[in-house]
């Protein structure tokens, strides 16, 4: 049946290289889409790390013209006077670097025998309690850190396993920007967004005096009346007798930056559904077409004694085999993605891309091939050869 089948795609060799390479450059298609998909929703499903829900984020007044002590002050005021009001649960101070702003700021060296690259954040003792970052070895920074001799840092899961090797490191004494000594590592802190690859991470603590600590985390209670914020305001402007801040809500932030992503991924999906819909109907349209012409031919192996599921096998058969060799074909160029590591993407989801991608185009040429061979192998034998 194989050789036969395959005699007959040979001889209409001409008509069927045009499927053929319909199927190559759809399947290609949607092997990239795929990746990108899989890729962008594979590093969505890994954890934050982090609330973001009910948190609110206020940057504050440029304070460097302010006298340093007076500014430190203010800060430690401004945070006293907002744990006050029943509806804020914690509140922390950072600087320069927040979740989803777009910021960042990284130090690397090899002072310690091995090379060391890391992201940093600058937060105060309060930092992990308001976001809920949990810690999964040792504690994070108090203020009892500030009188010991080295000063202390926090780092994430990843940098623990990627370069320290899952070794215990909990009181060791590393140089980061300085020799610093590690009191703690937490799970995950994927601040840059949702579709962005967790970095290696180091937090350093900032007492909330030091004049660059300017951005004030809040947690929220949850179901507190959007009202609430009109008073957080005041409060803000009355301390700092300045006008110039703004809060913003995290969550939002959250959303925001993530629509970046969403946007062409969506659209990606989009244009390869249209592309799908067009593959189907084509395809029902050329084997209906196709099938018609060769009633002659049904008629005479109906004839000889062929069945209607040998019928069927035939055509589906016919079309199966040119897509799977137009699949081949893509294949031979998509394998090249993942072997010669053309983007840093790990090659498990190329793989998988390809599977996904070979489903599709197997799944909607079955579908479109089953119903116009069904109908072929209805064909009564002296009907068809009486037509010719």
């Amino acid at each position: 049946m194989f050789k036969h089948i395959f005699t007959i795609i040979w001889n209409r060799k001409g008509k069927n290289a045009l499927l053929l390479a319909e199927i190559f450059f759809s399947f290609f298609i949607l092997f990239v889409v795929m990746s990108f998909v899989i890729t962008n929703m594979r590093t969505l499903s890994s954890p934050l790390g982090f609330q973001t829900e009910d948190i609110w984020v206020a940057y504050l007044p440029d304070l460097s013209d302010r006298d340093s002590t007076e500014s430190a002050d203010m800060k430690d005021r401004l945070r006293r006077e907002l744990l006050t009001y029943s509806e804020i649960e914690s509140a922390s101070y950072s600087a320069h670097v927040t979740p989803f702003a777009g910021s960042n700021w990284a130090t690397g060296n090899d002072d310690n025998g091995f090379m060391m690259q890391t992201y940093m954040m600058m937060t105060d003792e309060n930092y992990q309690e308001t976001m809920n970052v949990e810690l999964i070895a040792g504690r994070w920074f108090t203020e009892e850190d500030l009188l010991g001799k080295y000063p202390p840092v926090v780092i994430n899961r990843k940098l623990f396993e990627e370069v320290f090797g899952g070794e215990p490191i909990i009181d060791s004494v590393y140089v980061f920007e300085e020799e610093s000594k590690v009191v703690g590592v937490i799970d995950h802190f994927k601040y840059q967004g949702e579709f962005a690859e967790e970095p290696n991470l180091t937090f350093f603590y900032h007492p909330s005096y030091l004049p660059e600590v300017d951005i004030l985390n809040l947690r929220i209670k949850p179901g507190t009346n959007p009202e609430f914020e009109e008073t957080v305001n005041k409060t803000i402007a009355s301390i700092t007798k300045s006008p110039d801040f703004v809060i913003r809500h995290l969550d939002n932030e959250r959303v925001e930056e993530s629509r970046s992503t969403w946007i062409p991924m969506i659209a990606l999906v989009v244009i390869s559904s249209f592309l799908i819909v067009n593959i189907a109907l084509g395809l029902f349209g050329v084997l209906w077409y196709n099938i018609s012409k060769r009633r002659a031919e049904i008629g005479l192996r109906r004839a000889l004694g062929a069945s209607q599921g040998n019928i069927i096998q035939q055509f589906m058969g016919e079309i199966l085999l040119i897509t799977s060799l137009g699949m081949i074909l893509g294949l031979f160029f998509a394998i090249q993605f993942p072997l010669l590591k053309v983007f840093e993407i790990p090659a498990s989801n190329f793989y998988f891309a390809m599977l996904s991608a070979a489903g599709i185009i197997l799944a909607i040429v079955g579908l479109c091939t089953f119903y116009p061979s069904y109908q072929a192998s209805l064909t009564h034998p002296s009907t068809a050869l009486h037509e010719e």
